[in-house]
Protein backbone atom coordinates (compact mmCIF):
# COMPACT_ATOMS: atom_id res chain seq x y z
CA UNK A 1 0.00 0.00 0.00
CA UNK A 2 0.93 3.32 -1.32
CA UNK A 3 1.73 6.22 1.37
CA UNK A 4 1.40 8.70 -1.04
CA UNK A 5 -2.34 10.25 -0.85
CA UNK A 6 -4.61 9.75 -3.47
CA UNK A 7 -8.30 9.58 -4.42
CA UNK A 8 -10.01 5.76 -5.15
CA UNK A 9 -12.59 4.89 -6.49
CA UNK A 10 -14.85 2.54 -5.12
CA UNK A 11 -17.16 -0.25 -7.09
CA UNK A 12 -20.24 -0.67 -4.88
CA UNK A 13 -22.84 -3.51 -4.79
CA UNK A 14 -26.13 -2.78 -7.47
CA UNK A 15 -28.19 -4.37 -5.48
CA UNK A 16 -26.87 -7.14 -3.31
CA UNK A 17 -24.83 -6.11 -0.49
CA UNK A 18 -22.47 -9.14 -0.32
CA UNK A 19 -21.47 -7.66 -3.91
CA UNK A 20 -18.63 -5.97 -2.94
CA UNK A 21 -14.82 -6.63 -2.59
CA UNK A 22 -12.75 -7.79 -0.07
CA UNK A 23 -10.29 -5.44 -0.95
CA UNK A 24 -12.77 -2.26 -0.88
CA UNK A 25 -14.12 -3.29 2.52
CA UNK A 26 -10.03 -2.73 3.73
CA UNK A 27 -9.43 0.29 2.51
CA UNK A 28 -13.10 1.95 3.53
CA UNK A 29 -12.23 0.43 7.30
CA UNK A 30 -8.82 1.64 7.08
CA UNK A 31 -7.16 4.02 4.29
CA UNK A 32 -10.05 6.46 3.75
CA UNK A 33 -10.57 9.73 5.65
CA UNK A 34 -13.24 11.41 3.33
CA UNK A 35 -16.04 9.28 1.02
CA UNK A 36 -17.41 11.41 -1.53
CA UNK A 37 -20.78 9.59 -2.64
CA UNK A 38 -23.93 10.92 -4.70
CA UNK A 39 -26.19 10.34 -2.10
CA UNK A 40 -24.88 10.09 1.80
CA UNK A 41 -27.96 8.01 2.73
CA UNK A 42 -27.37 5.10 0.02
CA UNK A 43 -23.83 4.96 0.61
CA UNK A 44 -24.82 5.16 4.49
CA UNK A 45 -26.61 1.90 4.68
CA UNK A 46 -23.79 0.26 2.72
CA UNK A 47 -21.35 1.67 5.46
CA UNK A 48 -23.68 0.36 8.16
CA UNK A 49 -24.43 -2.99 7.14
CA UNK A 50 -20.36 -3.42 7.08
CA UNK A 51 -20.16 -1.69 10.80
CA UNK A 52 -17.51 0.81 8.52
CA UNK A 53 -17.84 4.48 10.15
CA UNK A 54 -16.35 7.33 7.66
CA UNK A 55 -17.25 10.97 6.61
CA UNK A 56 -19.31 11.54 4.49
CA UNK A 57 -19.81 14.57 2.07
CA UNK A 58 -22.47 14.47 -1.41
CA UNK A 59 -20.77 15.11 -4.57
CA UNK A 60 -23.82 14.76 -7.21
CA UNK A 61 -24.32 16.20 -10.68
CA UNK A 62 -25.77 19.20 -9.35
CA UNK A 63 -23.36 19.65 -6.72
CA UNK A 64 -21.24 23.54 -6.52
CA UNK A 65 -17.34 23.69 -6.47
CA UNK A 66 -17.28 22.91 -3.38
CA UNK A 67 -16.57 19.19 -2.96
CA UNK A 68 -13.56 19.47 -5.80
CA UNK A 69 -12.46 21.97 -3.32
CA UNK A 70 -12.26 19.92 -0.55
CA UNK A 71 -10.88 17.03 -2.27
CA UNK A 72 -8.17 18.44 -3.00
CA UNK A 73 -7.64 20.21 0.39
CA UNK A 74 -7.57 16.79 1.76
CA UNK A 75 -5.19 15.35 -0.44
CA UNK A 76 -2.84 18.46 -0.34
CA UNK A 77 -2.62 17.50 3.89
CA UNK A 78 -2.32 13.83 2.93
CA UNK A 79 -5.30 12.14 3.24
CA UNK A 80 -6.95 9.58 1.12
CA UNK A 81 -10.34 10.29 -0.05
CA UNK A 82 -12.69 7.71 -1.97
CA UNK A 83 -16.00 8.05 -4.31
CA UNK A 84 -18.38 5.37 -4.42
CA UNK A 85 -21.72 6.57 -6.62
CA UNK A 86 -25.39 4.95 -5.25
CA UNK A 87 -24.53 1.52 -6.95
CA UNK A 88 -21.94 -0.36 -8.87
CA UNK A 89 -18.50 1.66 -10.61
CA UNK A 90 -18.31 5.06 -10.24
CA UNK A 91 -17.84 7.63 -12.68
CA UNK A 92 -20.17 5.54 -15.40
CA UNK A 93 -23.67 7.79 -16.23
CA UNK A 94 -22.77 9.64 -12.53
CA UNK A 95 -20.93 13.01 -11.31
CA UNK A 96 -17.65 10.84 -9.84
CA UNK A 97 -15.72 12.14 -13.38
CA UNK A 98 -15.75 15.22 -12.28
CA UNK A 99 -13.94 13.97 -8.80
CA UNK A 100 -11.46 11.83 -11.29
CA UNK A 101 -10.43 14.88 -13.65
CA UNK A 102 -10.11 17.48 -10.52
CA UNK A 103 -7.74 15.01 -8.78
CA UNK A 104 -5.62 13.86 -11.52
CA UNK A 105 -5.54 17.76 -12.87
CA UNK A 106 -4.19 18.24 -9.54
CA UNK A 107 -1.14 15.90 -9.74
CA UNK A 108 -2.78 13.29 -7.11
CA UNK A 109 -2.77 9.41 -7.91
CA UNK A 110 -6.18 7.93 -8.76
CA UNK A 111 -6.58 3.91 -7.71
CA UNK A 112 -9.69 1.89 -8.65
CA UNK A 113 -11.27 -0.56 -6.81
CA UNK A 114 -13.26 -2.80 -9.29
CA UNK A 115 -15.92 -4.69 -8.65
CA UNK A 116 -20.01 -4.75 -9.24
CA UNK A 117 -21.54 -3.31 -12.76
CA UNK A 118 -24.46 -2.89 -14.57
CA UNK A 119 -23.05 -3.10 -17.85
CA UNK A 120 -20.46 -6.30 -18.00
CA UNK A 121 -23.24 -7.99 -15.45
CA UNK A 122 -25.51 -7.65 -18.51
CA UNK A 123 -23.01 -8.55 -21.28
CA UNK A 124 -21.61 -11.40 -19.04
CA UNK A 125 -25.43 -13.18 -19.38
CA UNK A 126 -26.80 -12.08 -22.87
CA UNK A 127 -25.30 -14.85 -24.60
CA UNK A 128 -24.34 -12.29 -27.35
CA UNK A 129 -20.71 -13.38 -29.59
CA UNK A 130 -18.43 -10.79 -30.51
CA UNK A 131 -16.07 -8.94 -28.37
CA UNK A 132 -17.06 -5.65 -29.25
CA UNK A 133 -19.63 -3.75 -27.09
CA UNK A 134 -20.82 0.20 -26.32
CA UNK A 135 -22.31 1.51 -23.47
CA UNK A 136 -24.72 4.56 -24.34
CA UNK A 137 -26.31 5.03 -20.36
CA UNK A 138 -29.56 7.14 -20.32
CA UNK A 139 -31.14 7.83 -23.63
CA UNK A 140 -32.72 11.28 -24.48
CA UNK A 141 -36.71 11.51 -22.91
CA UNK A 142 -37.68 13.20 -25.73
CA UNK A 143 -39.06 11.12 -28.17
CA UNK A 144 -37.59 12.43 -31.24
CA UNK A 145 -34.56 12.38 -29.95
CA UNK A 146 -34.71 9.12 -28.54
CA UNK A 147 -35.42 7.90 -32.19
CA UNK A 148 -32.60 10.11 -33.12
CA UNK A 149 -29.54 8.79 -30.79
CA UNK A 150 -30.80 5.31 -31.22
CA UNK A 151 -30.17 5.54 -35.08
CA UNK A 152 -27.15 6.59 -34.34
CA UNK A 153 -26.39 4.00 -32.05
CA UNK A 154 -27.68 1.53 -34.86
CA UNK A 155 -24.37 2.43 -37.01
CA UNK A 156 -22.23 0.62 -34.25
CA UNK A 157 -21.40 -3.42 -35.22
CA UNK A 158 -21.83 -5.42 -31.93
CA UNK A 159 -23.30 -4.78 -28.64
CA UNK A 160 -25.35 -1.75 -27.65
CA UNK A 161 -26.06 -2.00 -23.53
CA UNK A 162 -28.17 1.14 -22.27
CA UNK A 163 -29.70 2.02 -19.11
CA UNK A 164 -33.28 3.08 -18.39
CA UNK A 165 -35.51 3.74 -15.24
CA UNK A 166 -39.02 1.70 -14.65
CA UNK A 167 -41.21 4.78 -15.13
CA UNK A 168 -39.72 4.97 -19.35
CA UNK A 169 -38.86 1.52 -19.92
CA UNK A 170 -41.48 0.84 -22.20
CA UNK A 171 -41.11 3.73 -24.36
CA UNK A 172 -37.72 3.18 -24.72
CA UNK A 173 -38.41 -0.48 -25.77
CA UNK A 174 -40.74 0.66 -28.32
CA UNK A 175 -38.05 2.90 -29.39
CA UNK A 176 -35.82 0.21 -30.05
CA UNK A 177 -38.21 -1.89 -31.84
CA UNK A 178 -39.11 0.86 -34.04
CA UNK A 179 -35.10 1.44 -35.15
CA UNK A 180 -33.75 -2.04 -34.49
CA UNK A 181 -35.95 -4.24 -36.36
CA UNK A 182 -35.67 -7.84 -36.11
CA UNK A 183 -32.96 -7.92 -33.05
CA UNK A 184 -32.29 -9.96 -30.38
CA UNK A 185 -31.83 -8.29 -27.12
CA UNK A 186 -32.03 -8.80 -23.29
CA UNK A 187 -33.29 -7.13 -20.59
CA UNK A 188 -32.10 -7.17 -17.26
CA UNK A 189 -34.00 -6.41 -14.62
CA UNK A 190 -32.83 -5.45 -10.79
CA UNK A 191 -29.96 -7.18 -11.27
CA UNK A 192 -28.24 -9.11 -8.66
CA UNK A 193 -31.21 -8.07 -6.08
CA UNK A 194 -34.28 -10.47 -4.99
CA UNK A 195 -36.59 -10.01 -7.79
CA UNK A 196 -34.28 -9.97 -10.25
CA UNK A 197 -35.05 -11.12 -14.24
CA UNK A 198 -33.50 -11.79 -17.21
CA UNK A 199 -35.45 -11.33 -20.61
CA UNK A 200 -34.20 -12.40 -23.46
CA UNK A 201 -36.93 -11.55 -26.73
CA UNK A 202 -36.60 -10.44 -30.38
CA UNK A 203 -37.86 -6.78 -30.92
CA UNK A 204 -40.61 -9.00 -33.28
CA UNK A 205 -42.17 -9.81 -30.21
CA UNK A 206 -42.07 -6.70 -28.18
CA UNK A 207 -45.25 -6.40 -27.69
CA UNK A 208 -45.46 -9.43 -25.60
CA UNK A 209 -42.62 -8.53 -23.75
CA UNK A 210 -44.26 -4.69 -22.77
CA UNK A 211 -47.77 -6.68 -21.84
CA UNK A 212 -46.29 -8.55 -19.09
CA UNK A 213 -43.00 -6.94 -18.04
CA UNK A 214 -42.80 -5.27 -14.14
CA UNK A 215 -42.21 -1.87 -13.89
CA UNK A 216 -40.12 -1.41 -10.99
CA UNK A 217 -36.74 -1.79 -10.55
CA UNK A 218 -33.63 -0.13 -12.24
CA UNK A 219 -33.30 -1.73 -16.47
CA UNK A 220 -30.13 -2.74 -18.05
CA UNK A 221 -30.30 -3.16 -22.24
CA UNK A 222 -28.45 -5.38 -24.54
CA UNK A 223 -29.03 -4.75 -28.05
CA UNK A 224 -27.46 -7.87 -30.73
CA UNK A 225 -26.80 -5.34 -33.57
CA UNK A 226 -25.20 -7.09 -36.00
CA UNK A 227 -26.13 -6.45 -39.41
Amino acid sequence: MTSEPQLYVIATPIGNLKDITLRALDILKNDIDLLFCEDTRVTGKLLAHYEIKIRLMSLHAHSSQKPLEKAIEMLRNGKNIGYASDCGTPAISDPGSRLVETVSAAGFRTTPLPGASAVTSIVSVCGFSGKQFIFSGFISKKPGRRINELTELQKFNGIIVLYESPHRIKKTLLAISEVFLNTDIVVGREISKKFEEIIRTNTRNIDALLDNLTEKGEFSIAIHNNP
